[in-house]
């Protein structure tokens, strides 16, 4: 898959993205609460996780923009939700910029396309769990058509305060997942 909006190209992540994933998301583990995760995983770790989207068939999609800078400026992907049996047809995304792709509509287009990419069979329902320190992110997945579906206050601690999440879904219709 290719799509191109003006300079803004998308397409499908290969392990060579790998680096360049790494290196976004280890911005927002360092400095945001973005991501609750402490230590940012490395390269194999995000190798091992496009093999498993595409063994489950989800998308995992990155955008270049020359206006922005050489190389990945963003990442989309939807993984798994819980993993348990019950939940195999709904997915979780996650989306991430390079602090210099922001504010230019590279994560509405990513998120709209990963919405496009995500196969009827595999997925019913899109969940976002988002930081409600991230306004901009809950506002990008309102506009997408999410629903905000409740929040958790103080259910993450990071940075040594505690956090709260925002939970928003998206229902891609009965025509879409199980059987």
């Amino acid at each position: 898959m290719r799509k191109n909006q003006g300079m803004l190209t998308m397409r499908d992540v290969t392990v060579a993205d790998c680096s360049d994933v790494a290196d976004i998301y280890r911005h927002y583990v360092e400095t945001s609460t973005a991501s609750f995760d402490y230590d940012p995983p490395d390269v194999g770790e995000w190798e091992a996780r496009v093999a498993h989207g595409r063994s489950a068939g989800l998308p995992f999609i990155v955008a270049e923009d020359p206006d922005v800078m050489p190389g990945i400026v963003g990442f989309a992907r939807l993984g798994p939700y819980r993993g348990k049996t019950g939940w195999a047809f709904t997915a979780e995304n996650s989306i991430y910029l390079r602090p210099e792709a922001a504010g230019r509509g590279t994560g509405g287009r990513l998120l709209g396309a990963l919405i496009d990419k995500a196969g009827p069979s595999t997925v019913r329902h899109i969940m976002a769990v988002i930081s409600d320190e991230a306004p901009a992110s809950v506002a990008l997945h309102a506009k997408a058509g999410f629903v905000e579906s409740g929040r958790t206050p103080n259910v993450g601690y990071k940075f040594g305060r505690w956090i709260g999440v925002v939970y928003m879904h998206l229902d891609l219709g009965p025509e879409s997942g199980a059987p």
